[in-house]
């Protein structure tokens, strides 16, 4: 097919984006906005059309994601600070466990190199792994197919699981939000527009890896802790935000050939397959002992992306502030530790 120019080639994404994503709210199924662009739009991207997406336009919807997460931390949230740190052991134990597991499959099932395998395994921290793989001599064209067949897979299988096994709905956000009504007033949207403005900012001049989340959900965290905002953001607004990150997702699969990354997607689906049955094991063993529900800690665990996870849980209703929070940690460790961590283990190999 003929290449478009990017801005026709980003419409084009948007619009089959927006159609999957109608027609899975149409056909009822969970969190459909979000599924159903990725579904579609992964489609068209191994099919051959020239998908594309925007990544100012999926920066901004992280903006206001992390806008909506602020939301979430209220005066009582903190009261909980104590059973999030015995969680964080559960996450460190969770990432050691199943990246020494990936490597394993990564190696004998998808034939990787070791530097490979290694910096294609790591539960998290997709762009990260990317550049700090290639700088150490690994294939960076093998790495972003086992992260986003990951995080596909965990985006696709997490709400399906609730809804088969656990028998717990996930309903579309758009069921929850607002009305007519209850949209922010004029000051609201000023002083959120501030957070979301002020946090890009900060988050360009810092240059951390998952900054334009974290920022503007720690500003926002502030107005609404402080009751200055007490309006959620309009429900279109979060549904546009679930439609350009889905079908980010699943532009990520252009150019990619079936034959060509069917050893490494074989490979990524099982390593995928044990990070969720280790994260659903964990979360039914830790649960109880932690008095945190076995769903939230789930979601906390399970291995897709911050941004997915979040909706999943907002979606749920569930503990969002703890799940977003158990996600920063895992992506910060990863990105402060995978890199050294390897670099000590090829050293000690030496």
């Amino acid at each position: 097919m003929a290449e478009l120019k990017p801005s026709v080639a980003i419409l084009l994404t948007l619009v089959v984006g927006t159609t999957g994503g109608a027609l899975f709210n149409f056909w009822g199924l969970p969190l459909p906005w979000m599924l159903g662009s990725m579904i579609f739009v992964s489609a068209c991207a191994i099919l051959g059309v020239p998908v594309r997406r925007s990544m100012p336009l999926r920066n901004i919807m992280i903006v206001v994601l992390g806008i909506l997460l602020g939301s979430f931390f209220t005066p009582g949230v903190f009261s909980d600070l104590t059973t999030w740190g015995s969680a964080l052991l559960v996450m460190l134990v969770y990432v050691i466990v199943t990246t020494t597991a990936a490597v394993l499959i990564f190696r004998r099932l998808g034939y990787m190199d070791a530097t490979t395998a290694y910096f294609s395994s790591t539960p998290g921290g997709l762009g990260i792994m990317v550049i700090a793989g290639e700088e150490a001599g690994a294939d960076s064209r093998l790495i972003p197919i086992a992260h986003a067949t990951r995080v596909f897979l965990v985006v696709f299988s997490i709400p399906l699981y609730f809804v088969t096994v656990v028998g717990v709905e996930v309903p579309s956000i758009s069921t929850f939000s607002t009305s007519a009504t209850s949209y922010p007033d004029f000051q609201e949207f000023i002083l959120l527009a501030s957070c979301g403005l002020m946090g890009f900012w900060l988050a360009s001049r810092i240059d951390l890896a998952f900054g334009r989340m974290l920022i503007p959900m720690v500003l926002s965290g502030v107005v609404y802790y402080l009751d200055l905002v007490t309006t959620p953001l309009p429900t279109p607004l979060i549904t546009v935000a679930q439609v350009v990150i889905g079908s980010a997702i699943g532009a990520q699969f252009r150019g990619m050939r079936l034959l060509s990354m069917f050893r490494v997607g074989i490979a990524a689906i099982g390593a995928t397959a044990i990070m969720l049955a280790v994260a659903a094991g964990f979360a039914k063993l830790f649960s109880p002992i932690l008095d945190i529900s076995e769903d939230a800690l789930l979601l906390a665990l399970a291995p897709g992306g911050l941004a997915e996870m979040s909706l999943i849980a907002i979606s749920m209703d569930s503990d969002t502030a703890f799940i977003a929070t158990l996600h920063i940690f895992r992506i910060t460790m990863i990105a402060a530790a995978g890199p050294a961590l390897f670099r000590l283990l090829r050293n000690l190999r030496h």
